[in-house]
C-alpha cells in the first residue's frame, strides 16, 4: 500500500512519527527504511518496492523529495498500483506540482493525507495539551499570546513550550522574559498597541526593536499587517477560508485581524492606511531617522 503525506510540515512530522513509531514496535527497526528520493538511483527501484524478504515480513520505507528527482517523480505514478501489500511506502511531498500525473495517481489511489497549517485556536489547544504533557500549565488567553507572539509558527511553539514547561506555571510574564518575538509578532504587537492608543507601549517596542530589527522590513511587516486590516474590511459577509482563497491571506492572519477590524471600522482603517502611507513616503525620500519616522506614525495612529 501507498500512504501520501502532503501539506503543513510539522503535521506531517507529527503524523509520520506516529506511523513510524507503532510500525517499529510491531514488526522492529530492521523493517523500517528511510530513502532520499532526490538522490535515489532509479536503477533499484525495484528492489526498493518489492516485497518483503525472510527477514522483514513486512517493510516500511518513507521516501522524501522524490519531486526533486524528475525521473524518480514521473515513475512514481506508474508504480503505484505495483507496490505489494506486504510493503507500505510512504510518499513524503509537502509541496508537489498538482498538475503531474504522479500526484493525480497518488490522488486518486493512495491513502492521501493533506495536512493544512493549524488555526490559531487549534494551536492555543495543542499548546494546553503539550504543556500538560510536559508537566506544565498554560491557560488559553496566554496560550494566544504565546502564539501571536511567534507568528502562529509551530515549530518554534514547538521548542518554546518545552522551554517555557520547566517553570510549571506559564504566564504572560514567562513568556516575555523567555521568548523573543518573530518579526511578524512584533510587527503584529507594535500595530496592536498603537490601535489600542497605549504610546507608552509603542514606545517601549520601538525603543527595544531599534537594536533588534531593520526598520525597512519592519515597516514592510507592518504594510503587511494594514493590507490584512484593509482586505477583511471590505470583504462583507465572506468567512475566513473564503477571505483566504480570495486573498492569499493565511486563515490565521485572517482570523487573528478579523476582531480589530470590527472595532476599528472602515473609516478609522483608512485613516490608518493614509498614515502608513505618508510614512512610505518620508521613508523613500527625507533621508530623515527612519525609527524616527516609525515612532512618529505610530504616535498619530495611537492618537486617534
Amino acid at each position: 500500500m501507498i500512504i501520501t503525506l502532503t501539506g503543513h510540515e510539522f503535521a506531517i512530522k507529527q503524523a509520520l512519527d506516529q506511523l513510524v513509531s507503532r510500525f517499529v514496535a510491531k514488526f522492529g527497526p530492521h523493517c523500517y527504511e528511510r530513502i532520499d528520493g532526490e538522490s535515489f538511483d532509479m536503477a533499484n527501484i525495484a528492489s526498493l518496492l518489492q516485497g518483503a524478504s525472510l527477514f522483514a515480513p513486512s517493510r516500511l520505507v518513507v521516501l522524501k523529495h522524490s519531486a526533486n528527482n524528475k525521473q524518480l517523480w514521473e515513475a512514481l505514478g506508474d508504480w503505484v498500483d505495483k507496490v505489494p501489500s506486504d510493503t507500505t511506502l510512504v510518499v513524503v511531498e509537502p509541496e508537489p506540482d498538482k498538475r503531474t500525473k504522479t500526484y493525480k495517481a497518488l490522488k486518486s489511489k493512495t491513502e492521501f493525507k493533506e495536512f493544512s497549517k493549524a488555526s490559531s485556536a487549534e494551536l492555543v489547544k495543542w499548546l494546553q495539551v503539550k504543556a500538560k504533557e510536559l508537566g506544565a500549565e498554560i491557560k488559553p488567553a496566554d496560550a494566544q499570546y504565546l502564539v501571536e507572539k511567534v507568528a502562529g509558527d509551530q515549530w518554534r511553539l514547538s521548542h518554546e513550550i518545552e522551554k517555557l514547561a520547566y517553570g510549571k506555571q506559564i504566564n504572560r510574564d514567562t513568556i516575555d522574559d523567555l521568548v523573543e518575538p518573530s518579526p511578524e509578532g512584533s510587527a503584529f504587537e507594535l500595530l496592536d498597541a498603537a490601535l489600542a492608543g497605549n504610546q507608552q507601549k509603542v514606545e517601549k517596542l520601538v525603543s527595544i526593536l531599534k537594536y533588534q530589527e531593520d526598520p525597512y522590513k519592519l515597516f514592510g511587516l507592518l504594510a503587511g499587517q494594514v493590507h490584512a486590516l484593509a482586505v477583511i474590511s471590505t470583504a462583507g459577509e465572506r468567512n475566513a477560508d473564503q477571505i483566504a482563497k480570495d486573498s492569499g491571506l493565511h486563515p490565521f492572519v485572517i482570523r487573528k485581524t478579523q476582531t480589530a477590524v470590527k472595532n476599528l471600522g472602515a473609516k478609522r482603517i483608512a485613516e490608518i492606511i493614509e498614515q502608513l502611507a505618508q510614512c512610505d513616503m518620508q521613508l523613500k525620500t527625507t533621508g530623515s531617522d527612519p525609527w524616527f519616522l516609525l515612532g512618529l506614525m505610530f504616535q498619530k495612529i495611537s492618537k486617534k
